[in-house]
């Protein structure tokens, strides 16, 4: 009898000796952990990317103790579909200092199977983010019948004109690989056509806003179509 209870005490001791050696790591790791995080800056302006799971990445490198993955690092930090550039240094002071800059996107695009992505300047896809989603020109519709270059192209001139940037809301894109914008403002469409000669289609299209909206009111017509040479075709409202 008395074995069997030396055992249970045995055990019981050994349970109280491991829970105090959990505590204690638990503790260490924990005081580790906040120690590091505020030897960590990250210099970055957070709209699609996750604060946490950057500071993590980074963590990873610090715990090894193997700064010669520094390169590795921003390798990894660059391979991520919302980081540009990525750099990442150590000081004599045991600091870790990040700095990154995200894709900046210039239109989002949404296709006729409701698949959406945003392109950024330089004609890159970017997926979507769960954390922030950009207010951008949306270009819909049947647009995988239309090549990046020419949505991103068209994407530019809108932003680039103050009114238009204003005006128009969205691009659809129909069947016949067609595009039409959708203002803000109005209650027509306007057919622009096929993606050639778009100074010339732009300065039609302020032309209408600039002379005939004024004259005749915002309601009065349902579509205005400016592929033709030297035309501006208002389609009247029934």
């Amino acid at each position: 009898m008395n074995t069997l209870s030396n055992n249970y005490t045995k055990i019981f001791i050994s349970l109280i000796i491991s829970f105090l050696l959990f505590i204690l790591v638990f503790k260490f790791q924990t005081q580790y952990n906040q120690e590091l995080n505020q030897k960590i800056k990250i210099s970055a302006e957070n709209l699609y990317t996750d604060h946490n799971k950057i500071l993590d990445y980074v963590k990873q490198i610090v715990y090894s103790g193997n700064h010669q993955e520094i390169s590795s690092l921003e390798n990894e930090l660059e391979k991520m579909s919302h980081i540009e550039s990525a750099e990442i240094y150590f000081s004599v002071n045991g600091e870790v200092s990040l700095s990154y800059y995200e894709f900046e996107p210039v239109v989002r695009v949404f296709s006729s199977e409701n698949q959406s992505y945003y392109l950024d300047p330089n004609c890159k896809r970017i997926p979507l983010s769960e954390k922030y989603t950009a207010d951008l020109i949306l270009f819909t519709g049947h647009t995988e019948n239309i090549k990046d270059h020419l949505i991103l192209n068209l994407a530019k001139k809108i932003n680039s004109n103050k009114f238009l940037s204003n005006q128009v809301s969205e691009v659809f894109i129909n069947e016949s690989s067609e595009a039409f914008f959708i203002p803000v403002i109005g209650s027509h469409k306007i057919k622009l056509g096929g993606f050639n000669n778009l100074e010339v289609k732009i300065k039609k299209m302020m032309t209408f806003y600039d002379k005939i909206i004024p004259k005749h009111g915002w309601e009065k017509y349902s579509e205005i179509n400016l592929e033709y040479q030297n035309q501006i075709i208002c389609l009247k409202n029934d």
